[in-house]
Parts: C-alpha cells; structure tokens; sequence
C-alpha cells in the first residue's frame, strides 16, 4: 500500500497489458446485487455511482446517514493490486516509487515528524502502516522514534528490508503486535485502502498506548473539491475501498476509543516543505527546474485548503490527529 498521494490510473484506453492488470480484472468481484451496511453506523447503504473509466467498473455505494462511501467492486485477493507491475507503473493502477527520490521526499517527512513530536516526541515506539518500501520508517527511525512498517504488499516489504528496514508483511490482525505497544501510529493516504476499517481502528487501539497518538490522512469528501467533481473525483481508484470525510471519521474513531481530534486542512506541515520537495524531485527526474506554473499552483491549493469552517472546505486534504483514550 502507498504511503503518499502518488496513486494514479491509467484510462482504459491506454492501459498496458500486464499479469497484474489481468490477474486484478479475473478475480475481482462487484457486489452491486448484495446488501452493504455501513461499518461506521451500520446502517444499509444505497447505490451512488458506476464509474466506468476503469474495467471492471467501480460500484460506489453511500450511507444516507453519515455518508461514508463504499467501493463495493473489490478484489479477492487485495495483495494482487500492490504487486511490482504497482510501484513500477506497469499496472492500470500504478503508485510512483519513492525509492528513486527519497532524499526529496524525506523534506516533507521530516516537517511531518516536527508536528508529531510537538505531542508525542521521541524516542518512543512508531509504527507505520502501509509503510511501502519504509522510506517514512527510515525518516522516523533517524528523527529518534524506534520505528517499524507494516504493509500488505510482499514484494514493497522484501525490497525495503534490503535496505534494513524493520518492515513487517501482512493484513491488519490483533495479534499482529502487542497491546499498548506504540507510541504513534500512521496511516497516511492507507485508510482508504482497507477493506475493513472497524477491524483495522480495533487493532490500532489495541496496538497503541493510552495517550497514544494515531495520524490518518485520507480525503475529505466533505470538501468542496470532491463535492463539486463528483464521480469525476480523481480519488476514486479500484484500490481505495472506502471514502471519508472529516466528520464521519471523527465519529468513527469516537466511537472507538479515541478522544482530543485534531484537523488539519491540506497536510499538517507547511507551504515550503511541500515546494522544496517539489523542486528537488522535479529536477532530479526531468533534469530542468520546475516551472513556475506548477509551483504557483501547489501553493494556491495549499492557501485554499486552509479555508475552511466547520465541515466545510475548498479542498479535500484533510489530515487527522486522535489520541487513544484511557480505556
């Protein structure tokens, strides 16, 4: 699973052929006949969309009650979507590898730490989820914390532990850590992905310390952003499985032991980590300087997602902080 908002999907159209694509269109299923309650409120979700820019279609169902939405079209064998032909952009769905610029990316990480450890400063135990190839393990690891990943994929866990990464393989289960074991966990642009999200926030409570700190990013489909493009939203990817906005995932995590919720609109860094990032990735792949346009742009998205009141918002970033309360 990604640990950054790099997904992108290739149109039907111009879609490589490849075993993952192949093997992703055999096994997967679309439940539009079947019943879907929803995990945060249980109650019965309705038809929303059929996104068809992507084959199979993906089946979006709503709650009519906290509106979280639900992509009903899943593989049945999610590790299929985050094989090799995934990070090296050779599958329909494809993450770009940060290994090429970790030394860029580690900018942003590193301002990502800063906030954390204004609450929960290290050393202290940290885990990652959807860790990828533990470039964020790594920054946590030199930042002070003592730091694991855990992520679904095999091939992103073999490739990291090459680098000698403490990286863990495999799905979200209780026993998979010990109780009250970190200080921090992660979850940045992964809660999307999980195809049982009160499973996964059970783990993570039972995983995290009292006072222990969770850090979710996903988006926002309270903002205006995804509102206004509708099925058109670029976040609707055969990977992302469920959607949330800020509210229903306060009320989710509310109700499942966490206390003290901290929003942050866009990302819980600055303007000028995200810029420098920029131009260092863009300069070591296309070898010119990154043109002024696309820096003018990164920076108005950034103002805007700072506009915001209550559960409205321009943009749809959010990044929430959650504190394990004492149980």
């Amino acid at each position: 699973m990604p640990s950054d908002t790099t997904q992108t999907a290739t149109p039907k159209s111009h879609r490589p052929k490849s075993t993952a694509s192949n093997t992703q269109k055999s096994s997967t299923q679309s439940s539009a006949d079947q019943r879907h309650n929803c995990p945060i409120c249980s109650m019965a979700m309705s038809p929303l969309y059929s996104i068809d820019r992507f084959s199979p279609a993906l089946d979006i169902w709503r709650c009519p009650s906290c509106g979280l939405q639900k992509n009903a079209t899943v593989p049945t064998d999610l590790e299929s979507l985050y094989s090799d032909d995934y990070y090296s952009g050779q599958s329909d769905y494809s993450y770009r590898d940060e290994r090429k610029s970790e030394e860029y990316h580690d900018i942003v990480w590193q301002a990502r730490l800063k906030t954390i450890a204004k609450t929960h400063r290290p050393p202290g135990s940290f885990l990652d989820i959807g860790c990828s190839f533990g470039g964020f393990v790594d920054a946590a690891s030199r930042f002070g914390y003592r730091a694991v990943g855990l992520d679904l994929s095999s091939f992103a866990v073999e490739e990291g532990r090459r680098l000698g990464r403490d990286l863990r393989q495999g799905e979200l289960s209780l026993n998979k850590f010990g109780r009250n074991q970190f200080d921090v966990i992660t979850m940045i642009e992964v809660m999307e992905h999980l195809p049982d999200p009160l499973t996964a926030i059970q783990c993570i409570c039972r995983w995290l310390k009292p006072g222990g700190l969770l850090v979710i990013q996903t988006a926002n489909f309270l903002g205006r952003q995804a509102i206004r493009e509708g099925q058109n939203y670029h976040y609707y990817l055969p990977g992302h499985l469920h959607y949330y906005s800020s509210r229903n995932l306060s009320t989710f995590l509310g109700n499942n032991g966490f206390v003290d919720f901290h929003l942050y609109r866009g990302v819980d860094f600055g303007l000028l980590p995200k810029l420098k990032k920029m131009r260092g990735q863009w300069k070591a792949e296309k070898g010119s300087k990154v043109p002024l346009g696309r820096l003018a742009a990164t920076s108005m998205y950034h103002l805007k997602s700072r506009i915001a009141w209550r559960d409205f918002a321009l943009t749809s970033s959010m990044v929430l902080y959650a504190r394990k309360g004492a149980l």
